[in-house]
């Protein structure tokens, strides 16, 4: 996405930046929510395609005015973080809505927004968003002054002749990691995009057992994340079965810390060699990329605790047998020493 002057707005936190671009829900300090958080649409050149977008006055006592300004984005590093820029160009210039919005407390509007796609738009992707903010634009400047706003992304896709090129990268276990004392096991795979247009990657990761039977699935895009044209995104994807509770206290001796780690293996119970099978689809043509990661799982502690019970077994059962053992013999004894009286 080129401009003659490209203006990098800073005025939002990055945190929010990912979390809008995952297409979460997130109330803003201004108590201003927005559905839907993410748009994704096609349209063909020299069309004009509509949306609608609802915003709620989460501020039950006073009425809000929210104005609207536009922004284009590119791929920002590998986190899936957008980088805003002032729309000189392309899809932040396509757009048009009410320039302001105003909210009743605790009160919501629909509002429509057409996207005018110009005749000689080039196939492809083509990606801005849409800001409402509490203080007016600047006098001469495309953008909303410094203030609490929010936005919803816009993912067009202009219909065409659209490259798709790139790929899987890498899968593997978090830094490479091999051995683990106990779930969790942190996966992360990167997928470069080489195309002119998105990609969002579908697909699970199967965690297989020593015997190659499936142990569990995981959702290898839960976020529904997508890759932009010419940038690498990294993926992070976490095998658990129960996630221990944040809130509970921290042991109080080495004995407490000892069992409670036990006790978490055991609900969290794997063992042994496993192999992770990453298998994704993507783009027009539902094209296919697999790779495997192997890792071992050796819960030591647990398996401390499972021989010393198994040990205790093991003697009980054998003092029994021998009780039995003893109590068989002198049964026969008995019998014998019987017989041999009646005669």
């Amino acid at each position: 996405m080129k401009t003659t002057k490209t203006t990098i707005i800073k005025i939002i936190p990055a945190l929010f930046f990912l979390l809008l671009f995952f297409g979460l829900g997130l109330p803003e300090a201004h108590a201003l929510t927005i559905s839907p958080a993410r748009i994704e649409i096609n349209g063909n050149p020299g069309t004009t395609v509509a949306r609608e977008i609802t915003l709620f006055n989460d501020n039950k006592g006073a009425e809000e005015t929210y104005y609207v300004s536009y922004s284009n984005f590119e791929a920002q590093g590998e986190t899936g973080s957008p980088l805003f820029v002032e729309p000189t160009g392309d899809l932040g210039t396509w757009i048009s809505a009410d320039k302001t919005v105003t909210l009743p407390p605790g009160g919501s509007k629909t509002i429509l927004i057409n996207i005018n796609i110009p005749t000689d738009a080039y196939a492809g992707g083509h990606f801005a968003v849409i800001f409402f903010g509490t203080n007016p634009n600047r006098e001469g400047e495309g953008q909303v002054s410094v203030g609490a706003k929010t936005g919803t992304l816009i993912l067009l896709s202009v219909n065409g002749d659209v490259l798709e090129a790139g790929g899987l990268v890498s899968f593997n276990t978090k830094e490479h990691k091999i051995f683990y004392n106990s779930l969790p096991v942190d996966f992360e795979y990167r997928w470069k995009n080489d195309g002119n247009d998105r990609v969002k990657p579908e697909g699970k990761v199967t965690i297989h057992d020593a015997f190659y039977i499936p142990a569990d699935r995981i959702n290898a895009n839960a976020v529904s994340g997508n890759i932009l044209p010419h940038s690498t995104r990294l993926f992070n994807l976490t095998w658990i079965k129960h996630p221990a509770d944040p809130k509970a206290l921290p042991p109080s001796s080495f004995f407490s810390a000892f069992f409670s780690r036990v006790s978490y293996q055991w609900q969290n119970f794997a063992v042994g060699p496993y192999f992770a099978k990453l298998n994704l689809t993507y783009g027009s043509q539902n094209l296919h990329s697999t790779k495997t990661a192997f890792f071992f799982v050796f819960p030591w502690q647990l398996l401390i605790c499972i021989f010393l019970v198994l040990l205790v077994v093991f003697f009980i059962v054998r003092k029994l047998l021998k009780r039995y053992n003893r109590y068989i013999i002198n049964q026969a004894r008995h019998g014998i020493n019987n017989s041999a009286g009646g005669v």
